[in-house]
Parts: C-alpha cells; sequence; structure tokens
C-alpha cells in the first residue's frame, strides 16, 4: 500500500505536476538532491537551455568566428603547408565561415593524430560545437567524425564524447553537449576525415553565470533614449551629419553609423540606462578611426556589492578596464 501511494504522489500529483522545468524542459522523476534537500526529480533542458530548471538560456557563440577569441587562444597539433611552404592553413584560420584562398585550419598529411584546441582563458559552460569544413585546391575536405575533450589547466584531458560531423565542405553542422561541459579548454580530435582534416568552427555556451546574452544594443531592445552622451558631433554643422548617442550601436550601417563627442577630450562619455539592475559581464566596442585612446567604463553608484550589478554603464575616456 505505501509503494502505491508514493507511485501515485510520484506520477499522479508528484514533483513533476505541474511542470517545474522552463522553456520546453521535461521533468523526470529521479533519487536527485539539491543539498541536503531531496527534490525527487530532474530537468532535461533542450538544446540551448541549461540550469537546474532549464532557466538559463546558453546558445550562443563563444568568440571564434566573430574573433573574440583571439589568434593565440586557438592552438593545434600540426598546420599544412602547401605551395613549398608558402601557403598555410594555420589554426587560428578555423573560423566558422572564413573566406578566402586559405579559410580554414587543415592538419599536417603526416600528423596521424591531429587535434585543434581553443583556450577559453576561463572556465566556461559549453553546450555545443558548429563544424564546417572547406575546398583546398578545389577539393572539398571536412571531418566526418570527431571526439571532443576538456581540460581546466591544459594538461590533464578528460574525453567527453565521439560525435557525427560534416557531409560536405560547406554546410555547418551542430551537435550539442550534454550535459555542458564546464572548462577552460576544448579540444577537438578528428577521427574521420575526408581526403585532409580541414575544419572551421564555433563553440557555443555562455559564462557559468549562465549570462551572455547580448543586452540589446544592437537587436535595439536598448532604446534610444536609454543612450545619452556627453556631447555630439556635426559635421560641417549639418543636422543631417550628427553623430548622436543612438547611433552607438555595434555594426549599425550607414554614413553616420556611430556615436562620435563634440570634444577630444578625457572627460567624454557615454551612458547607457537599463530599467532594472542589470548584471554586466563584458563590453565589445568598435572603433571607426585609428584614435588610439582608450576608455574607461564606470558604473553609477547605485551598484550591488555582490554581483556588480547597475542600472546604468558610462563608457569615458581614458585607460581601459575590464568589466
Amino acid at each position: 500500500m505505501k509503494t502505491l501511494k508514493l507511485l501515485h504522489y510520484f506520477y499522479l500529483s508528484g514533483p513533476c505536476l505541474p511542470n517545474p522545468c522552463h522553456n520546453g524542459g521535461t521533468c523526470e522523476i529521479s533519487e536527485a538532491y539539491r543539498g541536503d534537500t531531496f527534490i525527487g526529480y530532474i530537468c532535461k533542458c533542450p538544446m540551448g537551455f541549461n540550469g537546474i530548471h532549464c532557466q538559463h538560456r546558453c546558445s550562443g557563440p563563444l568568440g571564434i568566428e566573430g574573433g573574440i577569441v583571439s589568434n593565440q587562444q586557438i592552438t593545434a597539433s600540426s598546420t599544412h603547408r602547401a605551395l613549398f611552404g608558402l601557403q598555410k592553413w594555420y589554426p587560428y584560420y578555423a573560423r566558422l565561415n572564413k573566406k578566402g584562398l586559405v579559410n580554414a585550419w587543415t592538419a599536417a598529411e603526416n600528423d596521424r593524430w591531429p587535434w585543434i584546441q581553443i583556450n577559453l582563458q576561463r572556465k566556461m559552460r559549453v553546450t555545443g560545437v558548429i563544424t564546417q569544413g572547406a575546398k583546398r585546391i578545389g577539393s572539398p575536405e571536412y571531418i566526418k567524425s570527431y571526439k571532443i575533450a576538456y581540460s581546466n589547466d591544459g594538461k590533464f584531458w578528460v574525453t567527453y564524447k565521439v560525435f557525427h560531423g560534416n557531409v560536405d565542405n560547406n554546410t555547418p553542422y551542430a551537435n550539442s553537449f550534454t550535459p555542458p561541459i564546464k572548462s577552460q579548454y576544448i579540444r577537438l580530435y578528428p577521427q574521420v576525415c575526408r581526403r585532409h582534416c580541414t575544419l572551421r568552427m564555433e563553440l557555443l555556451g555562455c559564462e557559468l553565470s549562465g549570462c551572455s546574452e547580448p543586452l540589446g544594443m544592437k537587436s535595439g531592445h536598448i532604446q534610444d533614449y536609454q543612450i545619452t552622451a556627453s556631447s555630439i558631433f556635426r559635421t560641417l554643422n549639418m543636422d543631417m551629419f550628427t553623430w548622436e548617442p543612438r547611433k552607438a550601436r555595434l555594426d549599425k550601417q550607414g554614413k553616420v553609423n556611430a556615436w562620435t563627442s563634440g570634444h577630444s577630450d578625457q572627460s567624454q562619455w557615454l551612458q547607457v540606462k537599463f530599467h532594472c539592475f542589470t548584471n554586466v559581464l563584458s563590453v565589445c566596442l568598435y572603433s571607426l578611426c585609428s584614435c588610439t585612446g582608450n576608455w574607461t567604463l564606470l558604473r553609477e553608484p547605485r551598484t550591488s556589492s555582490r554581483n556588480s550589478r547597475s542600472s546604468s554603464l558610462s563608457a569615458l575616456g581614458g585607460g581601459v578596464t575590464d568589466l
């Protein structure tokens, strides 16, 4: 009778009813504990979400394609050299959708155990990888299957899983990591290659806090009135060529496509005001000129001492500070 009551609790009125999992997550009965508390379930999260209740969106690119991951962070076991050594397929060419004649990493022909490695510089939550081949001397080359390993120090590696890879040289193919990998170093070992082991790639994931999505400057979620500045520059004093704060959006197009200060001194600033206290982990700046001036990032006094949360963010002319 006790067993029947337990079954009735777990399957008819148990911890999965109503479903505690967000974003389409599936609740499964489990002998799970959170600390010392028995919770009786786990959430199976769809690709791109994680957290105890699938509450974190964690599927953004970690910066290989976009260049946030620098050349020095991408290393490999070897590099293929062609045309008497003049053409080199370096590891840092392994960026998703890279264009050009030499647009991918290729391992050396005599490399029997090739690998390529990404140093994320800090422990991150990695939820997937996108791979892509390339053409070399007009011939399609790609990795048909590969193994993923991870490490926290770059010395001791843990094998994660073997994945199916690409079926042609140009179509990106994504694989998700379930559960996510929490590590600083990710290494990809090609297992089966079409002709040579040639690769372009991107890692997907987020900060361990689950917080790395853009806050909305580029998308427009942050509205024009939330962006202010100390001064504004007007080309030839014409209103139609006003470099306003609202134009300080990443990748903005057009002839007037950025904010420019009206004065060239270190007291100039650009400010973004959020509607609520917000975790700001980093900032991406893009300059349209060859100026060498750096920027200091400041927060208003209204700042939480726990998580560096703030209701506004300012950039001030001067030295550079990372958040």
